[in-house]
């Protein structure tokens, strides 16, 4: 028996894990938003609580599921989105006429608008509790932080696996032999041959998927007519394990024009698909030195367990019994996060 834990802690020293041996990646708004909306938890007070619980817990089940050595949590920054509405004006302009997502619970949009305010500032108290790191920088959209961290991390030899955890299908794009994305909704994690199932897509190609289909969630139009069974019909150029460019499609239609109408679509419609492609593109992001410093310092400011505190907010919170078993949950999640 002696021997047998012997061998097992030999095996440990002789492969140490280093804090960016395996990095998880957590879209923050899309993990709030998402618990925000299905979990109707209140409080004894009558607070709505569902984004705060539904969050933690979220990102609890995907740190037991991955088991990263390090976490790191993103959020858009204020005025995130000027960038690229000042390259197309009507980018996201669907999002202000959004209506309230829970009508069981709110009265009114601005009440909702509200909670949902109060929650996520709630939040980022309880995350400073614990052994993340958080990072949000003003005029940089999430989505662009996550892209640009994957792109970096892709080329960082010591780091083995990245994982992005979000339900927002445009990080398929940033899929490769390292990098995997954790969709909490479908509890699945996606690598290069599940896009190919699913999407019949071959991953190096997805971005060009969602610039040709376009993103109703952005307002962002994509080829009228174009759906995705026809899209695999016309293009089957993109099912290749080769990375194949906005010019090459456009250029291949043009070859094609006269076999089907909607490859002139695709022509007549080349503005746009590279506007598309500036917006989608997530492995191209357009930063400045001081935003990459920015994101560097907020990655290595990682706060540390604290559950004095933690556990201080949740009594206060009146959240119950919304995490069962609160402070061995703590140490099961993240106690092991303090060691890197």
């Amino acid at each position: 028996m002696k021997n047998k834990y012997a061998q097992l802690l030999a095996n440990i020293n002789n492969n140490p894990r280093n804090a960016q041996d395996s990095i998880l990646i957590i879209d923050g708004l899309n993990a709030f938003l998402r618990s925000f909306t299905m979990i109707n938890h209140i409080n004894p007070d009558g607070a709505h609580i569902g984004g705060l619980t539904g969050f933690l817990k979220s990102i609890g089940y995907a740190i037991k599921l991955i088991d990263p050595t390090k976490v790191v949590i993103v959020f858009d920054g204020v005025g995130g989105s000027n960038n690229k509405r000042n390259l197309y004006p009507d980018y996201k302009a669907n999002r202000n006429k959004s209506r309230m997502t829970n009508y069981s619970i709110f009265s009114s949009k601005e009440e909702e608008s509200e909670a949902i305010n109060n929650q996520i500032s709630r939040l980022i108290q309880y995350l400073k509790c614990l052994p993340v790191s958080i990072i949000c920088i003003d005029g940089i959209e999430a989505d662009d932080v996550i892209g640009y961290l994957a792109v970096k991390f892709e080329n960082f030899a010591l780091t083995k696996e990245v994982t992005i955890m979000s339900a927002d299908k445009d990080f398929l794009q940033l899929i490769s032999d390292k990098t995997q994305v954790y969709s909490p909704v479908k509890k699945k994690i996606y690598k290069p041959e599940d896009v190919k199932t699913e999407y019949e897509i071959d991953h190096l190609n997805f971005v060009n998927y969602k610039i040709l289909m376009g993103d109703q969630s952005d307002n962002l139009p994509g080829v009228p007519g174009l759906g995705p069974k026809k899209l695999l019909k016309l293009f089957p150029i993109l099912n290749e394990n080769k990375k194949i460019s906005l010019d090459e499609i456009i250029e291949y239609s043009k070859t094609k024009i006269n076999e089907h109408a909607l490859y002139s679509s695709v022509i007549e419609r080349s503005h746009q698909l590279h506007i598309n492609k500036q917006l989608m593109d997530l492995q191209t992001i357009p930063l400045s030195d001081e935003n990459k410093k920015e994101i560097q310092q907020s990655f290595n400011n990682q706060f540390s367990l604290n559950k004095h505190v933690f556990m201080q907010m949740y009594l206060a919170d009146h959240l119950g019994e919304s995490i069962p078993n609160t402070s061995n949950w703590l140490n099961q999640i993240f106690g092991g996060l303090d060691n890197f």
